[in-house]
């Protein structure tokens, strides 16, 4: 702070000023005190050199401020005139991207932008690392469109990125063709931060619906240059039963719920086609690893499982060029043998865990009779225990270990199900609405028949509950198969059981991407487009992932991460509404949250502290974020 003066000689005003620079980093002078005139301080304060007891008394208030920055305790005042207008821009910024800021550069993204950026000298005029910053944030924070993030939610970050709507579709034009680098980086800058479980990894697909009514192919007065470059949406199996064209998404997931790597494939590919190419990019990161991968019934084909079949007498493993790699997988008891559906669902033979409270430990009863559930005692005492039976398959030339479980709690959740599908099949039946229902609704257990009950033809339709069907559906009931090469001299039945559980995980991604990140519908009609749109949302949803990681490892909890402290949804609110409010423009920023445990556990853990004071100032807050800007050494190109 240092004296102005106006006025003439004889009767200087005296002010009080200091330099500052404006969140533009422009820099500007502002008033911190109006002192007075000349004559009022003379007789105020009894003095006969104004200027004197001016300088004197700036010198204090210069030590003042010293000793407070040096105690880390400054104070703030903030004058605020009644009928000056209101600033053009808003005063409030979301702080919670600090937090994904920090995972984003301990991640490489950072690292990743920089190599990319060198591969193409050729694209100038925006800066790939802002605009990537900009587009993950903007998908966590404020999921929106690429227009109202460049136009609107860019404004609520407390820095500056000041990216038109042309930047961003550069940008994503880049980084689909840079598909391959960035999931090979993702996964080496990721795994030096934190700890990958890459011995156990999950696959499943999904698919994502457009807001088209026809594919992209039938559309007759596009070049064959525009045809080519627009292959990905096609009428397929939706998800949610929708008439709309969509793509298809593979993603790979490591043990700990972290995505591993992801392929975007046209609405009507066949989903056993798409792993073993995924497989053969993202392993080679981790080739000589041994791993085993997981998926459901409708991924577990004979040329998968022969393709993850390689055990200790493979000669590359042997020779130390590959680990070795086994599959778990969902088997269909509908689809297996006659012999072998037989033997999963006969009554006998069953075993179950039960805890002696005398060894304190867990042993096997074997020999156990489904049918003494039926008895009201035992089915109480039963109803949460798991039971199972396993044996050896060869079929196909691939030896197997097939586990078969029962459980009465499934088998009334599958149950409870079946009748509410029934009832709303008696009313389609009751309103004569089932012509117009598709398939996979209960329309499936309506049967319909010209004959009447002598067997004789008629001409007017019958329609019917399908009892057939639903009995031979109740014999299923309650059943779970897995298959796997894994045998019990390897891998004990209650660890296989336990890993296959955890495909739950990847189901709790999609929901994420679809949910939370709201990945649907996508608007995007060219395919490179349609690829970097789930690029970044797969890049988002492993920013969230790292940041439950860290919790995790902030709290030793690594053995049953991802169920960790806080789940997803919990540290997404808290992210959103981690806000700081501007004031003396841009001199300070007021934290305006409803404090919590996560929040501070957050600040905590990536050192955001100052963020949980009455107050931040402008400099500690640039400190902070210059801090969170540190990357890894980047890649070494061998």
């Amino acid at each position: 702070m240092r004296l102005s003066k106006t006025g003439k000689a004889d009767n200087h005003y005296y002010y009080i000023i200091e330099d500052y620079r404006t969140a533009e980093g422009y820099k500007k002078t502002r008033t911190v005190e109006a002192l007075g005139c000349a004559r009022e301080i003379c007789e105020k304060y009894g003095v006969t050199d104004a200027e004197s007891w001016c300088r004197e008394y700036i010198n204090q208030k210069n030590q003042e401020l010293r000793a407070s920055k040096l105690q880390h305790s400054r104070y703030m005042t903030v004058k605020l005139q009644e009928n000056l207008p209101k600033g053009e821009k808003s005063c409030l910024f979301n702080a919670g991207y600090l937090i994904l800021d920090s995972v984003y550069h301990s991640f490489g993204l950072a690292n990743i932008c920089s190599e990319i950026m060198k591969a193409h000298p050729h694209i100038k005029g925006f800066d790939l690392n802002n605009v990537l910053r900009t587009i993950l944030f903007g998908r966590i924070l404020f999921p929106s469109s690429k227009l109202a993030l460049s136009e609107k939610y860019q404004q609520r970050f407390i820095e500056k990125f000041n990216l038109d709507i042309q930047h961003i579709y550069r940008a994503m034009d880049v980084l689909s063709s840079s598909n391959t680098i960035i999931q090979d980086r993702l996964f080496y800058y990721s795994s030096k931060d934190v700890k990958r479980n890459i011995n156990h990894i999950f696959y499943d697909c999904t698919n994502f619906y457009s807001e088209i009514e026809t594919e992209d192919c039938l559309k007759k007065d596009k070049s064959d240059k525009w045809h080519e470059q627009h292959t990905l949406r096609k009428y397929g199996a939706s998800k949610e039963h929708r008439p709309n064209p969509i793509v298809q998404m593979g993603l790979l997931m490591d043990g700990d719920g972290m995505p591993l790597g992801f392929c975007i494939n046209p609405g009507n590919t066949n989903e056993q086609t798409t792993l073993i190419p995924l497989e053969e990019k993202i392993f080679k990161n981790f080739k000589k690893a041994d791993v085993v991968i997981c998926t459901d019934a409708g991924l577990s084909s004979e040329k998968i499982r022969k393709f993850n079949n390689k055990d200790a007498d493979d000669p590359t493993v042997k020779m130390g060029i590959s680990g070795q790699r086994h599959f778990i997988c969902t088997q269909s008891i509908k689809k297996l043998s006659q012999l072998l559906e037989d033997w999963a669902l006969e009554k006998t033979g069953w075993s179950y865990f039960t805890f002696d409270t005398e060894t304190k430990q867990h042993r096997i009863v074997s020999n156990f009779n489904l049918d003494q559930l039926e008895g009201e005692e035992l089915f109480n005492k039963h109803y949460n225990t798991i039971f199972f039976k396993e044996r050896t398959t060869a079929e196909n030339n691939l030896d197997s270990r097939m586990i078969v479980t029962f459980s009465l709690k499934y088998r009334e959740y599958l149950r409870m199900l079946r009748l509410n599908k029934v009832n709303r099949a008696e009313k389609m039946i009751a309103n004569g609405s089932y012509d117009r229902e598709r398939d996979a609704s209960p329309k499936s257990l309506i049967k319909t028949s010209f004959v009447d009950e002598k067997g004789n033809e008629i001409k007017k339709k019958t329609v019917s509950i399908n009892d057939e069907k639903i009995s031979e559906d109740e014999r299923f009931d309650g059943y779970y198969a897995l298959t796997t090469d894994i045998f019990k001299e390897e891998l004990p039945l209650r660890e296989v059981i336990s890993i296959s559980a955890r495909r739950w995980e990847i189901e709790e991604c999609f929901r994420i991407m679809k949910t939370d990140l709201e990945a649907r519908p996508f608007y995007h009609s060219k395919d490179d487009r349609i690829i970097a749109h789930f690029q970044t949302c797969f890049m988002a949803l492993l920013l969230l992932r790292g940041v439950e990681r860290k919790i995790a490892d902030y709290y030793k909890d690594i053995r049953t991460f991802p169920d960790g402290k806080y789940t997803i949804d919990e540290i997404l609110f808290a992210l959103r509404n981690l806000n700081v409010f501007s004031v003396g423009k841009g001199q300070g920023y007021i934290p305006d949250y409803e404090n919590s445990e996560l929040i501070s556990d957050l600040l905590n853990i990536f050192e955001l502290q100052p963020l949980g004071n009455q107050v931040v100032m402008s400099d500690t807050l640039k400190k902070i974020i210059k801090k969170i800007k540190t990357s890894p050494a980047m890649y070494k190109i061998s």
